[in-house]
């Protein structure tokens, strides 16, 4: 009988709280492809009341490792679909591997799960009963002191992917604008705080013992001041923000025509084409060429074509056989041919390693125009992990032989900055040429990274260029989280985003994060968009980089420190 309450008690110590899936149903359903964004207003409250039920810091360790599971196998299902799909694992493997990286893939629940537990609840035993002048303060400092704890935590601490709940405005018109102060790190600090309030307010309602509820509404109006106050402050900035914009945005210095191609190659076809399949290496050009054709028949004409991510099926110029020789000679006389820049993702050979790599084709060389050559060629720097690259592959062979699918690619110089020249009167005597546009070339993964992408920018950057290929991650669900993430690289440096994927999610990202333009997810679409071009706008991420999470992480501590000391010393007394 003991020994099975005991085996009882222990289960029930380590089950996940029902609140704490509820918790992860309304995370994740704030954020794409569901986008019930009003969600994320609320969706920490389940959490913290199951934190409120725990006994013991190793219960709130628990509860936090389960939200991480839950989330993560909940929003970042299609892990399971790309381990199968990418690496050939069983279904039932993938799954495994998929339920292992869920228990850390969001760190920042684990961690701050057992410090909420301890800080909280004596913040908690204080009640509209005690001396207002020095209590009510502490529950405020607090409630502070853990919204920039959270926001710094989730920023600071490793994860693959970049999220925060601050991603869930990407599709908000006024709300997202405040990211050029702090990124998305500083809007998951308001959510923190109307979270905390509507928590706060909630359990003091259910355990109050004034007959009145007057008594706890008073109790947490400095908390409701600032919560409320964060909210209006940021709308009103977006809406300052837009109206500032606006006359910029309206009236571009220069506009650039670009063809973005979306073949919609399949996985199998492009694994076939890497792996030596000649067949398919020339499905893949001739679509690419077919679609290159039909988009510069189109009015008005491109000035430039993108082909995306690994578009191009072998290295570029740098041949091993003769069918490797004969595709680059094709791509070189069709754009010499057809007298246009292409901009096309392939691989690189350089220095006995390879890369994933973004090249800029022009149809003429520094004869012409003073350009550097007909070729510029940028090497990703940020390289997936598992997917680009085992730590230690190289150098250990049963993690080559496990998994040859598995690039062990080089990685590039870092943030660069290359030009599009444009010739519009090509082979004439007297070319006449139209100002260069600097780019900051991106691929894929790095277009996560605000720092990467707001180096470039401050190197001259005119407009981010982005090639990816999502195809190896399923039809749904990453291809519009990727898109919402990547959304934000726009607003916090204020250029222009053009966006070119294998299968879908293509589109134009304004300076304001708006995308009025994209395509579909699994469909050969051709999208011929006028992007603007305008003069360098003034933003604090750019002067200051990505500062607002380590700076958030910081003021976290300082308040939660005082916080915590005044309320030791108040229960002490």
């Amino acid at each position: 009988m003991g020994t099975g309450l005991a085996l009882g008690y222990r289960i029930k110590k380590w089950a996940p709280d029902w609140r704490i899936i509820l918790s992860a149903v309304l995370i994740v359903l704030s954020f794409p492809p569901f986008n019930f964004s009003f969600l994320i207003w609320i969706c920490l409250i389940p959490w913290f009341f199951a934190l409120r039920r725990v006994r013991s810091m190793q219960a709130a360790l628990v509860q936090g490792i389960w939200l991480s599971f839950f989330m993560t196998v909940f929003g970042f299902y299609w892990v399971a679909f790309v381990l199968q799909e990418f690496g050939n694992l069983p279904w039932i493997v993938a799954f495994l591997a998929l339920f292992l990286f869920g228990t850390f893939a969001q760190p920042q629940f684990i961690l701050f799960s057992p410090i909420f537990y301890v800080l909280a609840r004596g913040r908690l035993e204080i009640s509209p009963s005690h001396d207002s002048k020095n209590h009510r303060h502490i529950p405020t400092l607090l409630s502070l002191g853990f919204a920039f704890f959270y926001a710094g935590l989730d920023w600071i601490l490793p994860k693959l992917w970049t999220d925060t709940l601050g991603h869930a405005f990407y599709a908000s018109q006024y709300f997202k604008q405040a990211a050029d102060l702090g990124g998305a790190a500083l809007l998951t600090v308001v959510v923190y705080l109307t979270n905390d309030l509507l928590w706060s307010l909630i359990d003091r309602l259910r355990s109050r013992k004034e007959p009145s509820y007057w008594p706890t509404i008073r109790f947490v109006l400095p908390q409701a001041l600032i919560a409320i106050s964060a909210i209006l402050a940021v709308e009103y900035y977006g809406v300052y923000r837009l109206k500032f914009l606006g006359p910029i945005l309206d009236q571009p210095i220069d506009t650039l025509q670009v063809g973005v191609i979306q073949g919609n190659i399949g996985d199998f076809d492009k694994l076939a084409s890497e792996t030596g399949s000649r067949g398919a290496a020339r499905k893949i050009l001739e679509t690419f060429f077919t679609m290159s054709d039909q988009a510069l028949r189109l009015t008005p004409k491109p000035e430039v074509l993108v082909w995306p991510e690994t578009s191009y099926p072998s290295t570029f110029r740098t041949p091993q056989n003769t069918d490797e020789l004969f595709r680059d000679q094709s791509v070189e006389h069709y754009v010499k041919d057809r007298k246009f820049t292409l901009l096309f993702g392939g691989y690189d050979r350089y220095k006995q390693k390879d890369y994933n790599a973004f090249f800029f084709l022009s149809p003429h060389g520094e004869s012409s125009l003073g350009s550097p050559g007909d070729l510029q060629i940028y090497r990703k720097n940020i390289l997936l992990l598992f997917g680009e690259y085992i730590p230690g592959m190289e150098s250990i062979k049963f993690l080559r032989e496990q998994f040859p699918q598995i690039g062990n690619f080089g990685r590039g110089e870092g943030p660069s900055v290359l030009k599009i020249y444009r010739d519009v009167s090509l082979g004439a005597k007297h070319p006449t040429e139209l100002p260069a546009i600097s780019v900051g070339p991106i691929i894929c993964y790095e277009a996560l990274f605000p720092n990467y992408v707001i180096a470039s920018a401050n190197l001259g950057s005119q407009l981010i260029m982005n090639i990816t290929n999502d195809s190896w991650f399923g039809p749904w669900g990453e291809p519009e989280l990727h898109l919402a993430l990547t959304t934000f690289r726009s607003i916090e440096t204020r250029l222009p985003q053009l966006r070119s994927t294998n299968t879908g999610i293509s589109a134009l990202i304004t300076a304001t994060g708006d995308m009025p333009q994209q395509t579909g997810i699994g469909k050969a679409e051709i999208m011929n968009v006028k992007v603007p071009i305008t003069p360098p706008i003034w933003t604090l991420m750019k002067s200051w980089g990505d500062w607002f999470g380590r700076t958030a992480f910081v003021l976290g501590i300082i308040f939660l420190f005082f916080g915590y000391r005044k309320q030791t010393l108040i229960n002490k007394n």
